[in-house]
């Protein structure tokens, strides 16, 4: 055998050896802007979103692999409904498209869990700061317009597929990137301070000028709530208790009027933004739902069984509405798309799955009023004014669906520990 040179052997052991920390948290910071960058970059990066999608739950389980049982042990309710999803294909009249659609609300779905439930509070923050604060700098460069019905003619679109998608990502960009705010300011962190700072101005722009009367509202109710719970931080907990079952009773008594109220106030916003409450299509939208529903109301036709080249019916709605590429289009009501497709059975699984979730997240922040808390219970503010107008949580490979469940993800995570007393309070284990 040939013998290594001195010279040679000490170069090998004087190599330096690479090494990556697993449990380091800039690869969670990483892994969630990875997800929101592919998510609102999907109309720049095409195919890369759902290939991006499929890599990072392998990378996940490199990563976390420790945790995910117990993740997924907790919230496990949540994966009901991409199952009931792909259940669906057996009375579906296009099986193979309802099982692939399906599968695609299932990666979605494991995505949000991740945000949610996986990592930790601050890399959660981070990563979803940093991926918005990209995508808000990149569409504002962009500088792309699209036109409407309104004063000027002409509204902000950047890189979303819509106005309303554009005021919608400037929403939770702005809730995000003041919570950001908060963050470095406890911190001391001046480098996130800076970031936040430039990033505020970027999206009220891109909210503002997207002319998105629903992301408006929903972003002031918002910024409204995300005010009262950073100054609840300093009151006891009582004190917190309070004030959260005041809000939940006047949510509960909101949304059993919103019928009287909400399409007013609606109506009323876009009369003062210069839009006619007509030409929004929304009645033409839902006198189909309304129909459809009533010739299969229990099970419904099926996940991502309507919206369907050839589809007569899908097809006179996109001509109607001015939906030249076919695709990506909804009956702009979240109760209705889920009536659609999966029925009230559907309907009643969502409504328990959401509702639990919910309430167990408003628990969470309550007793731990930490900022990850604060923000998932913030963005729950921004998505419920949208229900009645948008459709959430029901989208494939859509950013609404990640936020969404990971909202969801981050109340089932939160468990009940046992104290001296018989005194309980719910621990983050994210």
């Amino acid at each position: 055998m040939q013998r290594i040179p001195i010279r040679n052997r000490r170069s090998l052991e004087e190599r330096p050896v690479f090494f990556v920390d697993r449990q380091a948290e800039w690869l969670e910071i990483a892994w969630v802007a990875m997800i929101v960058a592919a998510l609102t970059l999907n109309l720049v990066i095409g195919p890369l979103t759902p290939l991006t999608f499929i890599a990072a739950l392998p990378a996940l389980v490199v990563l976390r692999w420790e945790q995910l049982p117990a993740a997924l042990g907790r919230c496990w309710p949540l994966l009901t409904l991409p199952g009931f999803a792909l259940m669906s294909a057996a009375w579906s009249s296009v099986p193979g498209t309802t099982l692939y659609y399906g599968s695609l609300y299932l990666l979605t779905v494991l995505n949000g869990i991740a945000i949610g439930a996986v990592m930790r509070g601050s890399a959660m923050i981070k990563g979803l700061f940093i991926g918005f604060a990209v995508y808000a700098l990149l569409t504002v460069i962009s500088g792309q317009w699209t036109s409407w019905n309104g004063p000027g003619g002409i509204a902000f679109r950047g890189l979303a597929g819509s106005k309303n998608s554009a005021g919608d990502t400037a929403g939770l960009t702005i809730i995000v990137t003041c919570v950001m705010l908060a963050w470095a300011a406890k911190q001391r962190s001046i480098g996130y301070a800076s970031i936040a700072i430039a990033t505020l101005p970027l999206a009220l722009f891109a909210l503002w000028f997207s002319r998105a009367t629903g992301a408006l509202l929903a972003t002031v109710i918002a910024t409204v709530m995300l005010a009262i719970l950073m100054a609840s931080r300093t009151v006891p907990t009582q004190a917190r208790t309070g004030i959260a079952i005041a809000a939940i009773m006047t949510l509960l008594l909101a949304m059993l009027l919103s019928e009287f109220w909400l399409p007013a106030l609606f109506d009323l916003i876009l009369a003062e933004s210069g839009k006619d409450a007509g030409l929004t299509g929304r009645a033409d939208l839902w006198r189909k739902a309304d129909q459809l529903i009533s010739d299969k109301p229990w099970l419904g036709l099926g996940y991502h069984a309507f919206w369907l080249h050839n589809n007569l019916d899908a097809e006179y709605l996109w001509r109607l509405m001015g939906i030249g590429s076919r695709m990506g289009f909804n009956f702009h009501n979240t109760f209705r798309e889920i009536l659609v497709h999966l029925g009230y059975v559907g309907l009643v699984l969502y409504g328990v799955v959401a509702v639990a979730g919910c309430v167990r997240l408003i628990a969470k922040t309550v007793i731990s009023a930490d900022l990850p808390s604060i923000l998932m219970t913030t963005f729950m503010a921004f998505l419920f004014p949208k229900l009645a107008f948008e459709v959430i949580g029901f989208g494939d490979i859509h950013f609404s669906t990640v936020i969404a469940f990971a909202i969801l993800a981050s109340g089932y995570s939160a468990r009940f520990e046992r104290r001296s007393g018989d005194q309980r309070r719910f621990r983050s284990v994210s």
